[in-house]
């Protein structure tokens, strides 16, 4: 009986280990409503890392114990590296891809992929933006535990910073979202001759388009991931400027602006303590 009590205990020992070290790979389709553009993307998620690869052309890796982010452009085989907490550029590559808005539940619910979720909801507003995200989570989808401790830890990591971002940290993984990118209303100084002011105005308004994404899940999946999947593969070269345009905030047919490229004025600098709504 002391052995079978053993032998129980060693398994169950076992089974934890494997269920601690198990990733999540959660395979969506994002797009972007303004140019009808179609990209796919994988989210990896194992213990404090998570990698996201959008398209064939950007892989980003977040090492929160080793507080770095990496940048790999594959397709000349660079990569960029950068400090977590971030700062300057990217800072606000990843606040332009929601990755410190704050949400709180809302009362909507659906069901996506076969999974039931709650609906969230936040704003924040910098650089003369509002990005708002809604987010339906679903609690049950398989590798949701994984994903919400790296949703924690990270939140730790942001803790006492202006990127800190408020609300909560909804319990489960996101399987549709919609984000929002719009320019805040503008008036321009009373000191400003009118004619000056309207070419101003037609050029904000021409050039400040408001841009929406919409992000769906096609497959979540719980598996072991290799160390080598968050790493820098071999042979790459590591890149001296910051990637300053974010990868999904391109016009339509337009390339991807190359790490150095000069950046829009509302991307120059890391956004100024957030407002949350």
């Amino acid at each position: 009986m002391k052995f079978a009590f053993t032998a129980a205990t060693v398994m169950a020992l076992a089974m934890a280990a494997t269920s601690a070290s198990a990733g999540v790979v959660i395979s969506q389709e994002m797009v972007n409503q303004t140019g009808a553009q179609k990209t796919d993307q994988t989210v990896m998620v194992q213990g404090h890392k998570q990698k996201v690869i959008t398209g064939d052309d950007e892989e980003l890796i977040t090492d929160l114990d080793a507080g770095a982010i990496y940048i790999i452009k594959p397709k000349n085989k660079q990569y960029y590296e950068g400090k977590f907490p971030p700062t300057g550029a990217y800072a606000m590559k990843l606040f332009w891809e929601g990755a410190f808005v704050g949400v709180n539940k809302a009362s909507g619910t659906d069901k996506v992929a076969g999974y039931a979720c709650q609906d969230y909801t936040g704003s924040v507003t910098a650089a003369r933006h509002i990005l708002t995200m809604t987010k339906c989570v679903a609690s049950d989808a398989p590798g949701a535990k994984e994903y919400v401790e790296f949703q924690k830890a990270m939140a730790d990591k942001l803790k006492g910073t202006h990127l800190a971002p408020k609300g909560e940290i909804p319990d489960g993984i996101p399987v549709s979202s919609t984000r929002t990118i719009a320019p805040t209303p503008y008036t321009p100084p009373p000191s400003l001759p009118p004619a000056a002011a309207k070419k101003l105005m037609d050029a904000m308004a021409k050039g400040n388009k408001t841009v929406t994404f919409n992000t769906t899940v096609s497959k979540i999946e719980v598996k072991d991931l290799p160390a080598e999947t968050f790493a820098v593969p071999a042979g790459y070269t590591k890149g001296e400027a910051q990637p300053i345009t974010p990868h999904l905030l391109k016009k339509p047919g337009q390339s991807p602006a190359s790490p150095g490229a000069a950046a829009a004025p509302a991307a120059s600098a890391a956004p100024a303590a957030p407002a949350t709504h």
